[in-house]
């Protein structure tokens, strides 16, 4: 027998972490027989998945109270994918984390990120999805509007545990698949401006950023509301690493490149997510 090279590795037949994050309900439906009919074992699984159903809940409900959203499209008509859509048929896809997403600029800062603009960055997305036969129309997509934490602030409370204020934030996806009724969003500096209040006066010689943090909160509002499947990448803003004797310029250079590297990690991620969904077909 002539031994061949493996072409193509076989999926675990048993799931993966990352199954159990995007379906954590997956854990109560598995439960061993033998731990059932155990008297100690089920009453102690019982108490476990009865106080987390209730802390799901009650997290659930204040959510739903803190954020609000209207669920609509650049055009007066949703596309024809998107309608009679039902909402436990989309999935949303996991923040997939490379890079931490946050940095900061002005005063002291030593180590500043280097960012991504908007065009590079649908670039590197938008070519990574095309060599999987996945096209994004950029003009009819999706808009979202909703209230979330000011996280884009320069000001801090000085009482503790005082809670940040709640601003409108208005943005619309980057891309949308009528195919596989697909949309995405990449979180820019831009677009974390758009998560400060508008009637904030504070000023400061410092400006913080946190793209991973505004992305989360996105696939949060996108996981409540949306009747499309999605997946939100964000700028992953690494901090220039400073070397003896090379040049800033040449610093900077290798920084943009990381950036780049890691961005398109993210969406190396989420095509094997799709293909793991049955979003696409592998």
């Amino acid at each position: 027998m002539k031994i061949k090279p493996v072409k193509q590795k076989r999926e675990p037949g048993y799931p993966t972490i990352e199954t159990y994050i995007d379906h954590p309900e997956l854990l109560s439906r598995n439960i061993p027989l033998a731990w059932i009919k155990n008297q100690y074992a089920a009453t102690t699984l019982a108490t476990f998945i009865i106080c987390s159903c209730g802390n799901q809940a009650s997290s659930g409900k204040a959510k739903s109270e803190s954020i609000v959203m209207a669920d609509s499209f650049s055009k007066d008509q949703k596309p024809k994918s998107v309608q009679n859509v039902k909402k436990d048929s989309v999935k949303i896809a996991r923040i997939f984390s490379h890079g931490d997403g946050s940095g900061a600029i002005g005063c002291e800062v030593m180590s500043p990120p280097v960012f991504i603009s908007e065009d590079e960055a649908r670039k590197i997305i938008f070519d990574a999805l095309k060599a999987e036969n996945i096209v994004f129309d950029t003009n009819d997509c999706q808009v979202l509007k909703f209230s979330a934490p000011d996280i884009a602030s320069d000001c801090f409370s000085m009482e503790k545990g005082k809670q940040k204020k709640t601003t409108k934030v208005e943005l619309k996806m980057d891309g949308y698949n009528a195919e596989h009724n697909l949309a995405i969003e990449f979180v820019s500096i831009a677009d974390f401006e758009k998560f400060k209040d508008e009637n904030d006066r504070c000023m400061s010689s410092v400006q913080g950023y946190d793209t991973k943090k505004a992305a989360e909160l996105i696939r949060e509002e996108l996981r409540l509301h949306s009747k499309t499947n999605a997946a939100v990448f964000y700028d992953p803003l690494p901090l220039v690493k400073y070397k003896e004797n090379i040049r800033w310029d040449k610093n900077e250079k290798e920084t943009q490149k990381e950036a780049r590297e890691q961005l398109l990690a993210q969406v190396k991620d989420f095509i094997d997510w799709i293909k793991k969904e049955g979003i696409i077909k592998k």
